[in-house]
């Protein structure tokens, strides 16, 4: 270590900078993964200044920029968005880590055409999963929940995806399918191939985003061609968060690339967090919400609204929950589902 010149710590910085994107986020968008990326980050700082290295100021500025970005990624209940294997084991001593005088600037999801968007406010924070993958050993564990979401307010997580078992045991295949996730899925099939260990071979080669911003709503919109090769299907999420209230509103759509009379099963799942109630209004296109904290909150849609079983695993627990679901057969060229949830 006494002999390194500054070609080396060049090197090692360009090691560390291939792994993250424009905003400072790990590629493996996981939060828990990425707080052990900034883990490691801090150990070669270290291991520099102990051996009296000169010139890692550059370190210092990933660590800041790496660090400050963690500090979007907590809901509304201080836990991770369970994106991509994310599980809470370890959030509580992650959060507490932080140092928030130095990290407490808010940062921006602006100019940005993938990753994981944030938002949040004084009522809640929505995450949005508009993740380009690559073939390569990054994206090799990445979860098949391209325009997946999930949504926080009044200090609880209100949709969620399914969740991920502790990080060094086995996570069930199951956990990483779409279907395990708040997204769009077409014929009960897995946007991407999920394939145990290895990159995966099919996977959109397309997720496009973008934003626009107002002082009443903040726009995220995404999509992806997923389903294109097999199915000549585009996808595409509208999430419309209100500003000043605690609405979110969602216009979900699915269009045919090219003519054809296949009429295609799709499924639209939100997952709903644990320890939750729910009652249908009588014309079956809404439901009203009880969460744990006695908070009340409105789902409605324009499509008629059914309950299934789910499951909720964070802190290697399996929690039975539930999952709004608007299901229906394509047999247009494009359809639109518009749905809302909103606290009352």
């Amino acid at each position: 270590l006494r002999q390194i010149n500054q070609n080396k710590i060049n090197f090692f910085k360009f090691i560390l900078e291939s792994q993250i994107d424009k905003i400072g986020m790990h590629k493996s968008y996981n939060i828990l993964e990425h707080s052990k990326f900034i883990n490691n980050q801090n150990e070669i700082r270290n291991i520099f200044l102990f051996f009296n290295v000169k010139n890692i100021d550059s370190f210092d500025n990933l660590i800041l920029k790496t660090t400050s970005i963690l500090n979007q990624y907590f809901h509304d209940d201080g836990s991770f968005p369970l994106f991509n294997g994310t599980n809470n084991i370890y959030t509580k001593i992650i959060n507490e880590s932080l140092n928030k005088d130095t990290y407490l600037k808010k940062r921006n999801f602006t100019n940005i055409d993938n990753g994981i968007a944030f938002y949040s406010d004084r009522n809640k924070r929505v995450f949005f999963d508009v993740v380009q993958p690559r073939k390569n050993r990054i994206s090799s564990n990445l979860s098949a929940g391209t325009l997946t979401f999930e949504l926080s307010g009044f200090g609880e997580k209100i949709i969620t995806n399914c969740g991920a078992s502790e990080n060094f045991g086995k996570n069930p295949e199951y956990l990483r399918y779409s279907a395990a996730h708040s997204t769009i899925i077409l014929q009960n099939t897995n946007i991407s191939e999920i394939k145990e260990g290895n990159p995966h071979i099919k996977f959109p080669q397309l997720v496009s985003f973008r934003n626009e911003s107002d002082d009443e709503e903040e726009i995220f919109e995404g999509s992806h061609n997923g389903y294109l090769k097999k199915f000549n299907k585009i996808i595409k999420r509208k999430l419309i968060i209100n500003k000043s209230s605690s609405k979110l509103k969602g216009e979900d759509s699915l269009i045919s690339f090219k003519d054809n009379n296949n009429k295609l099963i799709y499924h639209i799942r939100f997952h709903l967090a644990d320890e939750m109630t729910y009652n249908f209004t009588n014309n079956k296109k809404n439901i009203i919400l009880k969460t744990k904290l006695n908070n009340i909150w409105l789902f409605k849609s324009d499509a008629e609204l059914i309950v299934e079983d789910s499951v909720f695993v964070d802190n290697n627990i399996t929690k039975p929950t539930k999952q709004i679901v608007i299901k229906g057969i394509m047999s247009e060229k494009k359809i639109m589902k518009k749905w809302s949830i909103e606290k009352i």
